[in-house]
């Protein structure tokens, strides 16, 4: 048996850049005269700004404004603009059943709330965030409902679910569109 080290072997040791590339990307070389200044060491560190956060504001509108009498007398159901909200309903086609009847009660629900709604289907749970995604990209749809069935007996059931929920989150912030999770358990 040897008693020989990884440091008594010349062959593993491992060439180092310290000489040349002290940590902190300054060096203290110099080239020239004495009046250039040496490269700073240590690490650059960025001055904290305070960041002031805003929501968006209206522009503010040239219709003259209503006595509040007159505004009470509209309906509470009315929708605030004129243009339609168009609802995507993403789905999964695994365990159809289950999520075909849940598909079809948000559909007529929508339909009652006279609120524009199209279904899209993906084939797994995993598809759900991609395509969630490119609806609220590309597809011109004010939010998203994702549907889908996650079996109890499934061994990963808390770590899909935990990567669903993040996904949607991730995906309604970026798109600044909302994308509800409608994945039963």
């Amino acid at each position: 048996m040897s008693t020989l080290t990884s440091t008594d072997m010349g062959e593993l040791k491992r060439p180092t850049t310290r000489v040349h590339a002290p940590p902190g990307g300054g060096s203290s070389w110099s080239f020239g005269g004495d009046d250039v200044a040496p490269a700073p060491t240590g690490r650059k560190r960025m001055a904290p700004a305070d960041v002031a956060m805003e929501s968006p504001k209206q522009q503010p509108t040239a219709a003259p404004v209503a006595p509040p009498a007159a505004s009470l007398t509209a309906p509470p159901s009315a929708p605030a603009s004129l243009e339609t909200v168009r609802v995507a309903l993403l789905k999964t086609s695994s365990d159809a059943e289950i999520v075909d009847a849940m598909v079809q009660n948000c559909y007529e629900k929508l339909d009652a709330a006279a609120v524009s709604s199209e279904t899209f289907t993906v084939a797994t749970l995993e598809q759900l965030p991609y395509a969630a995604n490119k609806l609220t990209q590309f597809g011109g749809f004010d939010a998203v409902i994702c549907f889908g069935f996650l079996n109890a007996l499934d061994p990963l059931v808390a770590a899909l679910s935990a990567a669903l929920t993040q996904s949607f989150i991730s995906i309604s912030v970026k798109n600044v569109r909302p994308v509800v999770r409608a994945v039963f358990v």
